[in-house]
């Protein structure tokens, strides 16, 4: 019988000579000869067959694999997504945070009217909402200093170190502790009978009265106080901080909405002048005098004219929403200005006195100093480890069977002294002390940094200031020019000797030399205001205004 391999093989063979000789063969040629058989040929594509088919088997394992690893994967991700907020979700949340924070404000409202007590923190609405406030620069930075919410939180935060220093200082106090302790129990006493045991129930009360006074803690709480004294200290000096940056703040939005009032003047002069162009251009077209470019070039800049002047309104309505804002007063209230344009007052300093006056008393510079301060003194709390520490102890106990336990007859007392000594503690103490010592270097780092960036930042201002000083001198001569040119060029145009782009060019020129001007002028005023912010100097003094001062609000 012949073998099954090599009968396939044969079969193989066949069938390959077959199909070979079939396609070699020409389309005319119907008597095609027959190939012999190669069974060398037969065994490589068989083995070829068989390579591939354990390509495309591994291949759909390695596809297998992946889609079981997505899915894997997938499942893990929707096991971990949150669940989506929809917007019924969402409006249950709201809802419910409204009426949590209404009930909140009832109940604290009923209790400070028990306790007659004022809150503290002020609400929007200290005038009648589409109100008016008239305002000058003093009155609108005390208002600022008044009311902003920052200078608040810097002043609980004063607060809040205050009683960090009694928290320290209670270390030094004396401690006393009470307890009182029960007990009931049950032992077996098999001495009452030879024969059988009986269970006996007692009760058992216990009052322990006792009083520890340190007298000795190796320096720890003394250096406690004095961090806790200086945290007080740094927290008086961002309170200053804050204040200083406050009254930039207002003074910034002051000259900012006085500004963004002097541009739309200037942008509603502006399409006043082109209106006024486009009528006259329109009559002498009517009459045959002009051609009617002129009339649609006139009537375009009309067109984008109007576009800024809108731009401007928007501007302004910003600006006073923006100043509102900082004095805590609705969006909608009307601010009156006293000024109506801003001013250009002398300002004299140097850029010595403003570099020394900043290292003297910047707030940041200050509080910089505080923290090497501090951590000088954490290396000494550290290093209380390395001290023995002394206490006073002493005590009162009473004990009875019956409540409340205290029998007079059953009491005891005891006093005492002891010291503490940790002989070694794993090193722990001596890492403590190496890590504060790190932290000077850090602190004292950061002090240099802190002097270096100030410095840096009075000596931008003061250019500043000397840069806005020149450009205010330089554009106010430019719109002299300007509104000079603006009238010789309609002159001419009316006489008809001049074009009319020569007017469109010359109002154009007016109105970038205005709005040069307007930026000098507010670049130069808020550029003081920035100067003495860098420098540190107080909210009560400084430039704010000369024929002003703060007390005409107060007053």
């Amino acid at each position: 019988m012949m073998n099954n391999k090599l009968y396939k093989k044969l079969v193989i063979a066949m069938m390959i000579t077959t199909i070979s000789t079939v396609a070699a063969a020409p389309a005319a040629d119907t008597t095609a000869s027959v190939r012999p058989v190669d069974l060398a040929q037969a065994d490589a594509i068989q083995s070829r067959a068989k390579a591939e088919q354990q390509e495309i088997q591994a291949e759909k394992a390695q596809q297998r694999k992946a889609a079981k690893a997505e899915a894997k994967a997938k499942k893990v991700a929707d096991a971990v997504r949150p669940v989506d907020i929809t917007p019924e979700l969402r409006e249950e949340l709201a809802q419910k945070i409204a009426d949590d924070s209404a009930k909140s404000a009832e109940k604290a409202a009923a209790k400070r009217a028990k306790t007659q007590e004022i809150d503290p923190v002020i609400v929007i609405g200290r005038v009648p909402t589409n109100g008016a406030v008239d305002l000058n620069l003093p009155k609108t930075v005390q208002m600022a200093l008044d009311y902003n919410r920052d200078i608040k939180n810097s002043q609980y935060a004063l607060k809040k170190a205050e009683y960090t220093i009694d928290e320290a200082k209670a270390g030094k106090a004396p401690v006393v502790d009470y307890t009182f302790s029960t007990q009931r129990s049950r032992a077996t006493d098999a001495s009452l009978a030879a024969s059988r045991s009986r269970n006996a129930i007692s009760n058992a009360f216990g009052n322990n009265l006792s009083v520890t006074i340190p007298l000795y803690t190796g320096g720890k709480v003394e250096g406690n106080i004095d961090v806790a004294k200086l945290g007080k200290t740094n927290a008086q000096e961002d309170i200053l901080r804050v204040e200083q940056a406050t009254k930039y703040s207002a003074i910034e939005g002051y000259y900012g909405l006085l500004a963004y009032q002097e541009l739309q003047g200037v942008y509603h002069e502006a399409v006043d002048n082109l209106q006024g162009h486009l009528d006259n251009v329109q009559a002498q077209y009517n009459v045959g005098t002009k051609a009617k470019v002129d009339v649609l070039s006139s009537d375009v800049s009309l067109a984008n004219a109007k576009t800024t002047a809108i731009t401007a309104d928007n501007n302004v309505a910003i600006a006073e929403s923006n100043l509102n804002n900082i004095l805590g007063l609705p969006l909608e209230t009307k601010l009156n200005l006293a000024d109506h344009q801003l001013p250009f007052d002398t300002y004299n300093i140097s850029l010595q006195e403003a570099t020394d006056y900043a290292m003297k008393y910047r707030p940041e510079v200050l509080q910089a100093a505080i923290a090497v301060q501090q951590a000088e003194r954490n290396i000494d709390i550290a290093d209380a480890g390395n001290k023995p520490t002394v206490a006073i102890t002493g005590g009162n106990n009473w004990a009875d069977n019956t409540f409340p336990g205290i029998d007079a007859n059953k009491r005891s007392w005891n006093i005492g002294a002891g010291v503490t000594y940790n002989f070694y503690d794993g090193g722990a103490t001596k890492a403590k002390v190496n890590q504060a010592k790190q932290d000077l270097l850090v602190a004292r780092e950061t002090e240099q940094k802190t002097r270096e960036a100030v410095q840096l930042e009075v000596k931008q201002a003061y250019l500043n200031i000397r840069s806005a000083a020149q450009k205010v001198e330089e554009t106010q001569t430019v719109v002299d020019q300007a509104h000079e040119n603006y009238r010789i060029q309609n002159i001419r145009y009316q006489a008809g000797v001049g074009i009319n782009l020569d007017v469109l060019d010359a109002q154009l020129s007016l109105n970038e030399a205005q709005v040069n001007h307007i930026q000098a002028l507010y670049d130069y005023n808020v550029g003081i205001a920035k100067l003495e912010q860098v420098m540190g100097v107080d909210v009560e003094s400084g430039v704010i205004h000369p024929s002003l001062t703060a007390t005409t609000y107060r007053g």
